[in-house]
Protein backbone atom coordinates (compact mmCIF):
# COMPACT_ATOMS: atom_id res chain seq x y z
CA UNK A 1 0.00 0.00 0.00
CA UNK A 2 2.71 2.57 0.93
CA UNK A 3 4.38 1.70 -2.95
CA UNK A 4 1.25 2.98 -4.12
CA UNK A 5 0.74 5.93 -2.65
CA UNK A 6 4.32 6.76 -3.43
CA UNK A 7 3.55 6.01 -6.73
CA UNK A 8 0.20 8.22 -7.02
CA UNK A 9 2.37 11.19 -5.17
CA UNK A 10 4.71 11.04 -7.69
CA UNK A 11 2.44 10.80 -10.99
CA UNK A 12 0.78 13.70 -9.55
CA UNK A 13 3.81 15.97 -9.10
CA UNK A 14 5.03 15.21 -12.58
CA UNK A 15 1.50 16.04 -13.95
CA UNK A 16 1.92 19.43 -11.96
CA UNK A 17 5.41 20.07 -13.46
CA UNK A 18 4.33 20.21 -16.71
CA UNK A 19 2.11 21.63 -19.29
CA UNK A 20 -1.02 19.25 -18.70
CA UNK A 21 -4.27 19.03 -20.48
CA UNK A 22 -7.27 17.90 -18.55
CA UNK A 23 -10.57 16.44 -18.96
CA UNK A 24 -13.10 14.69 -16.32
CA UNK A 25 -15.79 11.99 -17.08
CA UNK A 26 -17.77 8.95 -15.69
CA UNK A 27 -17.66 5.37 -16.55
CA UNK A 28 -20.42 2.83 -15.83
CA UNK A 29 -19.95 -0.67 -16.47
CA UNK A 30 -21.85 -4.00 -15.82
CA UNK A 31 -20.10 -6.96 -16.21
CA UNK A 32 -21.57 -10.25 -16.13
CA UNK A 33 -19.52 -14.07 -15.60
CA UNK A 34 -20.45 -17.39 -15.80
CA UNK A 35 -18.77 -20.38 -15.13
CA UNK A 36 -18.53 -22.48 -17.80
CA UNK A 37 -16.23 -25.09 -15.85
CA UNK A 38 -14.08 -25.75 -12.77
CA UNK A 39 -11.25 -24.17 -14.79
CA UNK A 40 -13.00 -21.96 -17.47
CA UNK A 41 -15.04 -18.65 -16.74
CA UNK A 42 -17.05 -16.53 -19.74
CA UNK A 43 -16.87 -13.32 -18.79
CA UNK A 44 -19.05 -10.16 -20.40
CA UNK A 45 -19.30 -6.73 -20.18
CA UNK A 46 -20.94 -2.88 -21.50
CA UNK A 47 -18.87 0.01 -20.42
CA UNK A 48 -19.83 3.23 -21.07
CA UNK A 49 -17.66 6.70 -21.07
CA UNK A 50 -19.40 10.27 -20.25
CA UNK A 51 -17.45 13.11 -20.73
CA UNK A 52 -18.10 15.97 -18.16
CA UNK A 53 -15.10 18.10 -18.41
CA UNK A 54 -12.79 19.05 -21.04
CA UNK A 55 -11.72 21.98 -21.70
CA UNK A 56 -15.54 23.40 -20.46
CA UNK A 57 -17.88 21.92 -18.15
CA UNK A 58 -20.56 19.73 -20.48
CA UNK A 59 -22.43 16.36 -20.83
CA UNK A 60 -21.15 14.26 -23.92
CA UNK A 61 -21.28 10.35 -24.81
CA UNK A 62 -18.55 9.37 -25.61
CA UNK A 63 -18.34 5.77 -26.43
CA UNK A 64 -19.41 2.31 -25.55
CA UNK A 65 -17.31 -0.93 -25.46
CA UNK A 66 -18.65 -4.75 -25.63
CA UNK A 67 -16.22 -7.16 -24.52
CA UNK A 68 -16.08 -10.69 -24.00
CA UNK A 69 -13.00 -12.72 -22.33
CA UNK A 70 -12.70 -16.52 -21.83
CA UNK A 71 -10.57 -16.85 -18.50
CA UNK A 72 -8.55 -20.30 -18.10
CA UNK A 73 -7.73 -21.08 -14.68
CA UNK A 74 -4.27 -23.54 -14.95
CA UNK A 75 -4.22 -23.53 -11.10
CA UNK A 76 -5.49 -21.67 -7.95
CA UNK A 77 -2.92 -18.43 -8.35
CA UNK A 78 -2.51 -18.41 -12.22
CA UNK A 79 -5.16 -18.09 -15.44
CA UNK A 80 -5.17 -16.61 -18.81
CA UNK A 81 -7.40 -14.55 -20.36
CA UNK A 82 -8.30 -14.32 -24.38
CA UNK A 83 -11.03 -11.89 -25.42
CA UNK A 84 -12.67 -9.75 -27.72
CA UNK A 85 -13.51 -5.73 -27.55
CA UNK A 86 -15.18 -3.72 -29.98
CA UNK A 87 -15.76 -0.12 -29.34
CA UNK A 88 -18.21 2.40 -30.60
CA UNK A 89 -16.97 5.87 -31.22
CA UNK A 90 -19.32 8.12 -32.94
CA UNK A 91 -19.41 6.68 -36.88
CA UNK A 92 -16.12 4.77 -35.49
CA UNK A 93 -15.41 0.89 -34.61
CA UNK A 94 -12.33 -0.45 -33.34
CA UNK A 95 -11.86 -4.27 -33.03
CA UNK A 96 -9.49 -5.63 -30.15
CA UNK A 97 -8.00 -8.78 -29.40
CA UNK A 98 -6.33 -9.23 -26.09
CA UNK A 99 -4.26 -11.94 -24.18
CA UNK A 100 -3.62 -11.47 -20.66
CA UNK A 101 -1.87 -13.84 -18.03
CA UNK A 102 -2.98 -13.19 -14.60
CA UNK A 103 -1.50 -13.82 -10.83
CA UNK A 104 -2.59 -14.22 -7.43
CA UNK A 105 -1.54 -13.93 -3.98
CA UNK A 106 -2.54 -13.83 -0.33
CA UNK A 107 -1.07 -12.69 2.15
CA UNK A 108 -3.19 -12.58 5.68
CA UNK A 109 -5.99 -11.55 4.27
CA UNK A 110 -4.39 -9.08 1.80
CA UNK A 111 -5.15 -9.69 -2.08
CA UNK A 112 -2.55 -8.97 -3.88
CA UNK A 113 -3.30 -9.39 -8.08
CA UNK A 114 -0.55 -9.36 -11.41
CA UNK A 115 -1.91 -8.86 -14.77
CA UNK A 116 0.77 -8.64 -17.51
CA UNK A 117 -1.09 -8.26 -20.86
CA UNK A 118 -0.80 -7.74 -25.13
CA UNK A 119 -3.31 -5.77 -27.47
CA UNK A 120 -3.98 -5.31 -30.79
CA UNK A 121 -6.57 -3.13 -32.55
CA UNK A 122 -7.90 -3.01 -35.74
CA UNK A 123 -10.04 -0.36 -37.44
CA UNK A 124 -10.63 0.59 -40.98
CA UNK A 125 -8.16 3.31 -42.98
CA UNK A 126 -5.42 3.10 -39.97
CA UNK A 127 -3.26 0.50 -39.51
CA UNK A 128 -2.97 -2.29 -36.72
CA UNK A 129 -1.91 -0.96 -33.06
CA UNK A 130 -0.10 -2.78 -30.83
CA UNK A 131 -0.21 -2.07 -27.05
CA UNK A 132 1.34 -3.90 -23.52
CA UNK A 133 0.37 -3.28 -20.23
CA UNK A 134 1.33 -4.05 -16.78
CA UNK A 135 -0.96 -4.09 -13.32
CA UNK A 136 -0.86 -4.58 -9.80
CA UNK A 137 -3.78 -4.67 -7.88
CA UNK A 138 -4.04 -4.63 -3.69
CA UNK A 139 -7.48 -5.79 -2.69
CA UNK A 140 -8.39 -5.79 1.36
CA UNK A 141 -11.17 -6.41 3.19
CA UNK A 142 -12.38 -3.65 5.83
CA UNK A 143 -14.06 -6.32 8.46
CA UNK A 144 -11.38 -9.27 8.67
CA UNK A 145 -9.55 -11.31 6.69
CA UNK A 146 -12.14 -11.58 3.86
CA UNK A 147 -14.82 -10.26 2.64
CA UNK A 148 -18.29 -11.68 3.38
CA UNK A 149 -21.80 -10.60 2.13
CA UNK A 150 -22.87 -6.73 2.93
CA UNK A 151 -19.11 -6.30 3.84
CA UNK A 152 -16.86 -3.56 2.41
CA UNK A 153 -13.44 -3.70 0.97
CA UNK A 154 -10.19 -1.64 -0.53
CA UNK A 155 -8.76 -1.87 -3.89
CA UNK A 156 -6.15 0.04 -5.02
CA UNK A 157 -4.76 -0.63 -8.86
CA UNK A 158 -1.64 0.80 -10.22
CA UNK A 159 -1.32 0.13 -14.39
CA UNK A 160 1.26 0.88 -16.67
CA UNK A 161 0.72 0.96 -20.74
CA UNK A 162 2.81 1.09 -23.42
CA UNK A 163 1.60 1.81 -27.35
CA UNK A 164 3.92 0.60 -29.56
CA UNK A 165 3.50 2.49 -32.57
CA UNK A 166 2.99 5.88 -31.03
CA UNK A 167 5.78 5.20 -28.64
CA UNK A 168 3.13 6.27 -25.63
CA UNK A 169 3.51 5.53 -22.32
CA UNK A 170 0.67 6.17 -19.85
CA UNK A 171 -0.16 5.21 -16.14
CA UNK A 172 -2.86 4.62 -14.06
CA UNK A 173 -4.04 4.94 -10.36
CA UNK A 174 -7.51 3.82 -9.01
CA UNK A 175 -8.49 3.55 -5.76
CA UNK A 176 -11.92 1.50 -5.25
CA UNK A 177 -14.32 1.27 -2.39
CA UNK A 178 -16.23 -2.44 -2.85
CA UNK A 179 -19.24 -3.79 -1.27
CA UNK A 180 -20.25 -7.43 -1.62
CA UNK A 181 -24.12 -7.30 -2.41
CA UNK A 182 -24.80 -10.85 -2.45
CA UNK A 183 -23.13 -14.31 -3.33
CA UNK A 184 -23.22 -13.66 -6.57
CA UNK A 185 -22.91 -9.46 -7.05
CA UNK A 186 -20.61 -6.96 -5.83
CA UNK A 187 -20.42 -3.03 -6.68
CA UNK A 188 -17.09 -1.33 -6.72
CA UNK A 189 -17.26 2.94 -6.70
CA UNK A 190 -13.85 4.85 -6.94
CA UNK A 191 -11.60 7.11 -9.29
CA UNK A 192 -9.56 6.51 -12.12
CA UNK A 193 -6.80 8.56 -12.64
CA UNK A 194 -4.57 8.51 -15.88
CA UNK A 195 -1.47 10.33 -16.52
CA UNK A 196 -0.98 10.06 -20.46
CA UNK A 197 2.00 10.74 -22.88
CA UNK A 198 4.56 10.54 -20.05
CA UNK A 199 7.54 10.61 -23.03
CA UNK A 200 6.00 13.91 -23.88
CA UNK A 201 6.48 17.42 -22.38
CA UNK A 202 2.77 17.75 -22.86
CA UNK A 203 0.73 15.36 -20.27
CA UNK A 204 -2.82 14.56 -20.73
CA UNK A 205 -5.05 14.22 -17.43
CA UNK A 206 -7.60 12.19 -17.18
CA UNK A 207 -9.78 11.68 -14.42
CA UNK A 208 -13.04 9.50 -14.30
CA UNK A 209 -15.95 8.36 -11.39
CA UNK A 210 -15.86 4.50 -11.92
CA UNK A 211 -19.18 2.56 -11.26
CA UNK A 212 -18.93 -1.10 -11.82
CA UNK A 213 -21.79 -3.93 -11.21
CA UNK A 214 -20.40 -7.50 -11.12
CA UNK A 215 -22.29 -10.32 -11.70
CA UNK A 216 -22.05 -13.97 -11.50
CA UNK A 217 -24.60 -16.23 -12.35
Amino acid sequence: MRKILIISLFLVSVSVKAQSALSFGWLPKVNLSKKVSSSIKWVNSVEAREDLYNNTFMFSHNLVDVSSIISINTNVYQSFNFGYIVRFKGDEVVHRLLQHFNVVQNYDGLKIGHRLGMEQFFQNAVRPQYRTRYRATFEKALTGLKVDVKEWYLKISNEYLYQFNKNDLEARISPYLGYKLGKRDKIEIGLDYRLGSLLEFEKKNNLWFRTTWYISI
